[in-house]
């Protein structure tokens, strides 16, 4: 089986209106070369915002103050095992993040279909802009029934139904488009048996500017490492490279003062090896060799979990976030500093299983902007 690599790259505010012929998401509808639509790589589209009051503080001039509370979100949305790739469900997850209205969103297993109707939303917290890239670009789960199409030699006939992947957006300006490419592809199992179609495991990453942080830069990644356990732990080690290489390249970025936010689904536990790369040293028990603060790590509730002393400032735990029973925490959301630890706050909000089988997790930690 050919796995190509596309990097489907589209930046537009949420709320956007497409340019004619690229909300067709089926086999007729061209991607990068085709002639019936523009490049999506290319495509930068504005539209009005909410029809209701005004909340964007991207809107006008904002006072910059000397800490904000930068708020994020991650979320799995299960968009092809779950929901088929339909858009019948996802108002729950804009009225999520109207509620909470994060600067930063990361979103995991998106189909293509579903992330067009994202961007095509207006959204009462304000205007964000969303960038896209592929898990898979043949996966039949998300609506399309023959995805061989999409495995030949000319991305340009791609049927797009069959794209499913990553998403970062942000209440601000993304730019510096960063996709880190994270290994672990060759040999994936399941148990012992191949995974079919392969994954291609990137971190979709962008600096984002927001009205809040003044000349601050932040930078935010969302991430799906290799899922599936086996005897002989290959799925474990895969995971550990990749989480390594992940915060091995944003070593540079975080060294440049930006703050670095990741969102994802690690398909690891808290205590898992995997994890040593984000947690910090003086994360109970045991610590790691990470630079990054857990937005769930202080909540005393789940930290015998972990076997954390209650009296420990930050434990490697947190609330559920998959499943509908058990202390199952797979999702994340790391934050590489903040101006106050005790800050650091997270919640994992259970939704429908008809919507995802992974909880709407969501995060905030104070940071200074200057």
């Amino acid at each position: 089986m050919t796995m190509r690599r596309i990097a489907a790259t589209l930046v537009v505010a949420l709320a956007a209106v497409l340019l004619p012929g690229l909300a067709q998401g089926g086999a007729g509808a061209g991607i990068p070369g085709g002639a019936d639509v523009p490049d999506p790589m290319k495509i930068v589209t504005t539209t009005p915002a909410s029809a209701g009051p005004a909340t964007d503080p991207a809107a006008g001039t904002v006072a910059v103050a000397a800490t904000v509370g930068l708020k994020a979100i991650s979320h799995n949305i299960c968009g092809g095992m779950c929901m088929g790739g339909s858009v019948d469900n996802l108002p729950t997850i804009t009225d999520l993040i109207d509620d909470f209205r994060p600067h930063l969103i990361m979103f995991q297993e998106v189909c293509w279909p579903q992330y067009e109707w994202f961007t095509n939303h207006a959204f009462n917290s304000g205007t964000y802009q969303l960038g896209f890239t592929t898990l898979l670009t043949n996966y039949t789960g998300c609506g399309a029934t023959d995805c061989a199409v999409n495995e030949d030699d000319d991305p340009a006939n791609d049927d797009r139904r069959c794209w499913i992947g990553q998403v970062v957006g942000a209440r601000g300006t993304l730019s510096n488009r960063d996709e880190i490419a994270l290994g672990g592809e060759r040999h994936q199992i399941n148990d012992t048996r191949p995974v079919n179609p392969p994954r291609t495991f990137t971190a979709l990453c962008y600096d984002v500017q927001l009205a809040d942080l003044g000349s601050r830069v932040v930078k935010g990644c969302s991430v799906h490492l290799r899922a599936f356990r086996d005897p002989g732990n290959i799925n474990k080690r895969a995971r550990t490279a990749q989480a390594a290489r992940l915060a091995s390249d944003l070593d540079g970025d975080i060294a440049a003062g930006k703050i670095v936010v990741v969102g994802g689904d690690f398909n690891s536990l808290p205590t898992e090896t995997a994890m040593d790369a984000f947690y910090r040293s003086e994360t109970k028990p045991g610590g790691g060799w990470g630079l990054f603060y857990e937005a769930d790590q202080d909540d005393h509730n789940f930290y015998g979990n972990a076997g954390c002393a209650s009296t420990a400032t930050a434990c490697r735990s947190g609330g559920r976030t998959a499943g509908t029973t058990g202390t199952n925490k797979i999702d994340y959301l790391f934050f590489s500093e903040t101006s106050d630890a005790a800050s650091v706050s997270g919640l994992p909000i259970e939704v429908p299983r008809t919507v995802s089988d992974h909880a709407f997790y969501r995060g905030l930690v104070e940071v200074t902007t200057s």
